[in-house]
């Protein structure tokens, strides 16, 4: 029997980590109201939504997400248009730009926030709200569009992590590199972090999100054309 491969790990990994993470908040769903209450003021409610210098952060990281895109859709167009002398990364621009139309537009933008119904935290009951809190694993009817399960930013921000992450995995390994990959990695906890404080997500949300498109990019690394790139 044929060792399995790092992204065959990884996938299994998502998988067993999705399946225990819907056990825990089913079971304990009032984890994710005691962690939203951690940045709730009951008269300033999520205060640092308010707060000019945590949304111009999430602007910045929402361009970002948007530049990533575009960069990725770029070299797809060009290695389409001209021969590219490095074949791994033509590969990589198709998954990338795969990963961000199946993750954070169509199953979370498309499928998920538009049915799911789960009330954002700032419109819950708990949190100032009309709205009742549902488990993130629970089909709602508290939310008509544009919902919180799961977060559509945190979506966004997995998948420009994913395409530095295989650009720098299938190139050469240099400085450069490893500073790209931090601070993908640090833009990406950033993203997550604030639809939290801000009251815009419960952690669920945000851990499924990254969850989710991971277990996409994965799945595409199955197919044969793209089994030779790296992503762990």
């Amino acid at each position: 029997m044929p060792a399995l491969t790092a992204n065959t790990r990884a996938l299994q990994s998502c998988v067993i980590l999705t399946a225990l993470l819907a056990m825990f908040f089913l079971n304990w769903p009032g984890v994710d109201l005691w962690f939203s209450a951690l940045f709730y003021r009951p008269q300033d409610g999520f205060w640092l939504a308010h707060l000019e210098t945590v949304n111009a952060l999430r602007e910045v990281i929402w361009k970002l997400i948007i530049l990533t895109f575009l960069v990725a859709l770029g070299g797809l167009i060009f290695t389409k248009l001209f021969r590219s002398t490095t074949p791994a990364l033509n590969k990589v621009w198709e998954v990338a730009i795969m990963t961000y139309v199946l993750g954070p537009m169509l199953l979370t933008d498309v499928i998920l926030k538009s049915h799911w119904g789960r009330a954002r935290p700032s419109t819950t009951e708990e949190f100032g709200g009309t709205a009742q809190f549902t488990p993130p694993f629970v089909i709602s009817d508290q939310c008509a569009s544009n919902c919180s399960f799961v977060s559509g930013e945190g979506s966004g921000v997995t998948a420009l992590l994913i395409t530095v992450m295989l650009v720098v995995r299938n190139s050469g390994p240099s400085t450069a590199s490893k500073i790209a990959t931090g601070a993908a990695f640090a833009v990406a906890a950033a993203g997550l972090s604030l639809r939290v404080i801000m009251g815009r997500h419960f952690l669920s949300d945000t851990l499924c999100a990254v969850l989710f498109v991971t277990m996409i990019t994965l799945a595409l690394l199955h197919l044969k054309r793209y089994r030779s790139l790296k992503l762990f």
